[in-house]
């Protein structure tokens, strides 16, 4: 539970929620058009655009993010993408990604949320060095195939590992960072439509929490996180207890629905 799924695919999503969704892709897109605006030349603004139309991110987005992204737009601000990592209450390593067109807001808002819920924002690689490996993954449904075809798919696109999920009907693929876009392509030319695909910075070093109170501040740190427009991802490398996850949920949720 490790990876916190900012603008993850949900089946359902609020105004706000979906506003969100299509302003970080919209980034996504700008900072890919930064190496050129043509998708036929640029693998990576490809990529952007093939995510961004499934998110159903509207056409109008699209375009506006690209000419921001060249610069066409001589009006908008440059987007950089910023890592931030620190610690929650009880030890709990954490990894942000943003998305940013004001470095300064973004590294106050960071500071704050952290320091909001007892925890502390530390220096680059102060945790993604040891707690995490930085790596590519995929998620696809496994559909009509067999489980020994996906295997042998696997492991002839040179993937690193896999694991079938929800009882066989989903495949999560890992992949060296660097072997990504190619176990994407070779997948691709077996017909596979994926969930979704990427870089992960992917917990190895597991914290084990069970204190409600850390675990409750934890939970809000995330959530914030989340309502934070500048945030595409977190990853954390906290193990906790399911039920103590679900009590954490009910919680907030009778928190921000009294406010």
């Amino acid at each position: 539970m490790w990876r916190w799924p900012v603008v993850g695919p949900k089946k359902t999503l609020s105004d706000n929620a979906r506003g969100k969704v299509f302003a970080i892709h919209a980034k996504l897109i700008s900072l890919a058009a930064k190496s050129g605006g043509d998708p036929a030349m640029n693998p990576t603004l490809y990529d952007a655009l093939e995510k961004a139309r499934k998110a159903n991110v509207p056409a109008d987005n699209i375009e506006r993010a690209i000419k921001k992204g060249t610069g066409a737009d001589k009006d908008s601000a440059e987007i950089d993408e910023i890592i931030y990592e620190g610690y929650s209450p009880g030890g709990v390593a954490i990894v942000v990604k943003t998305l940013t067109d004001n470095r300064n807001r973004t590294a106050k808002n960071m500071r704050h949320t952290f320091s909001q819920y007892g925890g502390n924002l530390g220096e680059t690689g102060s945790v993604s060095s040891f707690a995490f490996k930085y790596q590519g993954y995929i998620e696809a449904p496994v559909g009509a195939y067999s489980i020994d075809q996906w295997e042998e798919w696997i492991i002839e696109s040179g993937a690193s590992d896999y694991e079938f999920l929800e009882n066989n009907t989903k495949v999560r693929i890992s992949t060296e960072r660097t072997d990504l876009m190619g176990v994407v392509k070779f997948l691709k030319g077996q017909g596979i439509v994926f969930d979704n695909y990427g870089l992960e910075y992917a917990a190895t070093n597991l914290v084990n929490l069970d204190d409600s109170e850390k675990i409750l501040k934890l939970y809000a740190l995330l959530a914030d996180f989340e309502d934070d427009d500048d945030v595409e991802q977190v990853w954390h490398n906290a193990e906790i207890d399911p039920e103590l996850w679900q009590k954490a949920e009910e919680a907030m949720s009778k928190t921000r629905f009294r406010t």
